[in-house]
């Protein structure tokens, strides 16, 4: 009984200390930096404050702030004193938390297009992040790269130690967006390449051990070369593909795997082409997940609703906004840490491209962002109020930060959460019950349960640390189980037996 209850305090001594490095470990979302000099600060029920910000980007941004709503440093492309020098491939930067550009931090790979560049935590810790660009265009080497920042430098204004490695050449579409692994702790990125008759969604896996990838499958629509970019979930199971030939698909996701699955169309490539009612653009999920929200890019600009419940989705489109003058090429929509969706609009005079405004291009379309405040409620009821925030000596352009949810947190039970198993009393007893015997071993191990009432056989899996499943099979004993595992690369696993309701983990080392 003592032994039980030192079992019993030690773990939970093991998950306060978690929780504590969780928390000591967790980023935010609550600056936004963008268009021309923005900044805004959100707490959980709306805007804090606004600041100026040195990004004069017209579409990509991307920050990261910490667990206490500190702003770390921010990104964005175009950085408008490159942009005019002539340069094309380079003209991202990178901003310390005073504002000013980051150590090495100039002539960042991106293109200066719209969704281009995503920020978040790398794995290791200790303070280092990735940022990740995107070249979209043919123009000066496109293609998908990133670079690494090191915030314990410069007395914590951090310096960019690696840039512009390159992970794959080739023009990809618009919009690259990151989402945090099942386990909690790694990443995965995605995009579209840009090419004819294409329907392959590529992933890179980031973990402790760097960049892996990209891994392709082909599912989705029929594209040709054009703007296509993804929206997710809060729950990070659900993606939208957005493009702007009209077309709007789902797809499940799986955090563990990275695959995407049960492909269903919203709106198929419309024939004759698509009006400007299909011209889809941007898009962001409500805070339930029930509502997809979807702007427009044509001399109308509208911004839909669409109910994912509706038996025909499509047909549960409800106009929300229709804005035609002056001429709005288009929209960025952004869901915020207070659950409203932010939506920018980039102004145009009808003369010449809109970037970069002149001086005395100041107006309630770039000096706004509208808003949706109830976004889980149907139609009307979602209360969107155009151009009703105000953002003081600050301008908006087409788009709003690139941000992923820094907060989600690991698929608690699932066969990725690697990361928890073992500190809880239930999953104590399942690791004294459960022997591995050698472990860390080469080829082999034995497998035996110490008690328990047993079955003539029992099931285990083995999965590698991306929730993929390596080897299956039964257990015919209690007590001599020897697994061969010589095939597979060196690395840690998770070993799962199942023994009726009952299932005992344990993670192994194969040298």
């Amino acid at each position: 009984m003592a032994n039980r209850k030192i079992r019993i305090f030690l773990a939970l001594i093991l998950l306060l200390n978690l929780l504590n490095s969780k928390l000591q470990a967790q980023y935010t979302d609550v600056n936004w930096t963008f268009g021309d000099s923005c900044g805004v600060r959100f707490n959980t029920i709306g805007i804090d404050s606004f600041y100026l910000s040195s990004v004069k980007a017209r579409g990509t941004n991307a920050s990261i702030s910490d667990s206490v709503g500190a702003l770390l440093f921010y990104s964005a492309s175009a950085h408008y004193p490159v942009f005019i020098s002539g340069t094309t491939a380079l003209v991202g930067a990178v901003y310390n938390k005073s504002h000013s550009i980051m150590q090495n931090g100039l002539y960042i790979r991106t293109g200066g297009w719209y969704q281009e560049m995503v920020i978040f935590p790398d794995p290791v810790g200790n303070n280092q992040f990735y940022l990740f660009g995107a070249g979209v265009t043919s123009n000066g080497n496109p293609g998908v790269s990133y670079s690494k920042i090191d915030l314990n430098q410069n007395g914590g204004l951090g310096a960019v130690t690696q840039k512009n490695i390159l992970v794959q050449s080739g023009e990809i579409n618009d919009g690259i967006i990151a989402l945090k692994h099942g386990n909690g702790r790694d990443w995965w990125l995605f995009y579209k390449n840009w090419g004819y008759n294409t329907d392959t969604i590529k992933s890179l896996l980031i973990t402790p051990g760097g960049v892996s990838g990209p891994y392709v499958q082909a599912i989705g629509a029929m594209l040709n070369p054009g703007f296509y970019r993804f929206a997710i979930n809060p729950e990070g199971n659900l993606v939208a593909g957005i493009s702007m030939q009209g077309v709007l698909e789902l797809f499940d996701f799986d955090r563990c795997t990275g695959i995407f699955s049960n492909h269903r169309i919203i709106r198929q490539v419309p024939s004759p082409p698509a009006d400007e009612k299909d011209n889809f653009w941007a898009g962001a999920f409500s805070a339930n997940g029930r509502y997809l929200y979807v702007a427009t890019a044509n001399y109308t600009c509208y911004l839909f609703q669409f109910d994912l419940l509706a038996p025909n989705i499509f047909s549960s489109r409800v106009i929300v906004d229709s804005l035609d003058a002056p001429l709005a090429p288009a929209s960025a929509l952004r869901r915020a840490p207070d659950g409203k969706i932010y939506r920018a609009i980039a102004w145009n005079d009808g003369l010449s491209f809109n970037y970069p405004y002149n001086d005395t291009a100041y107006n309630v379309y770039n000096t706004h962002l509208s808003v949706i405040n109830s976004p889980d409620s149907a139609g009307v009821a979602c209360d969107y109020q155009p151009f009703s925030v105000y953002l003081p000596n600050c301008r908006t352009y087409l788009g709003l930060p690139n941000n992923p949810d820094y907060t989600l947190g690991p698929i608690i039970g699932s066969p990725c959460d690697t990361l928890t198993v073992g500190i809880d009393e239930n999953n104590l007893e399942a690791q004294d019950n459960l022997v591995i015997a050698p472990n860390p071993f080469t080829a082999r191990f034995k497998v035996s349960l110490k008690k328990g009432s047993f079955p003539e056989h029992f099931f285990y899996s083995i999965y590698n640390l991306q929730g993929q499943i390596v080897l299956e099979g039964k257990l015919l004993s209690q007590f001599e189980n020897f697994i061969e595992l010589e095939s597979v690369n060196p690395g840690m696993y998770l070993l799962q037996v199942q023994l009726g309701s009952k299932v005992f983990r344990k993670k192994i080392v194969h040298e």
